[in-house]
């Protein structure tokens, strides 16, 4: 296993482990992140019983919500902070009538996966992050990842028997550490180009997320202009909208610009997709999955889960085809289940064969 990798099993508050609750396993990497890198979370949920548990998996129903905190138990970072839109995030819409997946023994439940910025490039210059960045010339910070969200399990996967949401909290300690002086100020003028967008009109009216065909055009693709959100995981600031390359060509600079990173990886990425959408050169999906049979488990999983996402969200794009070339690449290491519900919709798209 992987040395960087790190797994904690959970701690919850006021409750016992008692039928029908899952076991909890939190992975993260990397362990150790500078300024602006993302990092891969998954949560697996096992079932120590010998009888079949059933688990709630919709997530817009768990609440799920990350802080980074210091020994002062202070918290700047929460992941329900993140843009999406330019009003708050409404709160969750809870319905009566949940469908629960079911976790056989000693068969493990891949139940969420998430990406992190650290910290969101909209937070860079707040009082807290400051302090610790100014703090990094002279060592590593050390911080708790925390977890918590809302757990739904029933002894039937009707939902009988305990289906009341459980509080559960789960945490991995992260190291920051100093990044290069020069990266550093391009991050900061990243974030000072984001303070213009987040007072433009384009901001007001997209955020950051909506319908990506209605967003600013930017990303040349075979001579067309497309929104870089096909290409760019969502929420994921770092370039900015302002400061983004037009064409795989400048994402390519911009990669080979920094030093090794979950940021540079994420562009890393974002580069490939473009890449081979604009050329269909074979190469790039060569390099794309010699890059995945190396790559760490915990990153494969999250970043292959995201490039089903895109291309899903590629539907009604000249891109769909390109997309689904590029997820059945990378198929095999997409370990996440994919709901009844949507199997049909990705079938008809081309994405699943």
């Amino acid at each position: 296993m992987n040395n960087l990798l790190l797994i904690l099993t959970f701690m919850v508050s006021q409750i016992s482990p008692e039928f029908p609750f899952p076991d909890f396993v939190m992975e993260c990497y990397p362990k150790t992140v500078m300024p602006g890198d993302t990092l891969y979370v998954t949560i697996v949920a096992k079932n120590p019983f010998e009888e079949s548990i059933f688990i709630n998996d919709d997530h817009s129903l768990n609440e799920f919500r990350f802080h980074l905190r210091d020994s002062q138990n202070q918290q700047p970072l929460c992941s329900d902070k993140k843009l999406t839109s330019p009003n708050q995030i409404p709160p969750p819409i809870f319905s009566s009538l949940l469908n629960f997946e079911e976790i056989r023994p000693g068969n493990p439940h891949l139940f969420f996966t998430s990406t992190i910025q650290v910290p969101p490039l909209e937070d860079l210059k707040e009082p807290f992050w400051e302090k610790y960045f100014k703090n990094l010339a002279t060592g590593n910070e050390e911080f708790m990842l925390n977890l918590t969200f809302k757990g739904y399990f029933a002894e039937k996967q009707d939902g009988s028997g305990n289906s009341q949401p459980i509080p559960i909290t789960l945490e991995i300690p992260i190291t920051i550490k100093q990044r290069s002086e020069k990266e550093m100020a391009l991050i900061r003028k990243w974030h000072n180009t984001l303070a213009d967008y987040l007072v433009s009109q384009e901001f007001q009216k997209f955020g950051v997320t909506g319908p990506k065909s209605d967003m600013p055009k930017n990303t040349i693709v075979k001579n067309e202009k497309f929104s870089h959100w096909y290409f760019v995981q969502n929420f994921n600031l770092y370039p900015n909208t302002l400061d983004i390359p037009e064409t795989w060509q400048g994402w390519k600079a911009l990669e080979d610009s920094l030093s090794p990173s979950t940021m540079r990886d994420e562009i890393r990425l974002t580069r490939i997709l473009i890449q081979y959408c604009d050329t269909q050169d074979e190469k790039v999906l060569d390099e794309l999955k010699t890059w995945f049979d190396v790559m760490n488990e915990v990153q494969r999983t999250v970043m292959a889960k995201s490039i089903r996402d895109r291309a899903e969200h590629t539907y009604g794009e000249k891109l769909l085809p390109q997309f689904c070339e590029i997820y059945k690449t990378i198929r095999e290491y997409d370990v996440v289940p994919i709901p009844e519900s949507k199997e049909k919709h990705l079938r008809d798209l081309g994405i699943l064969e």
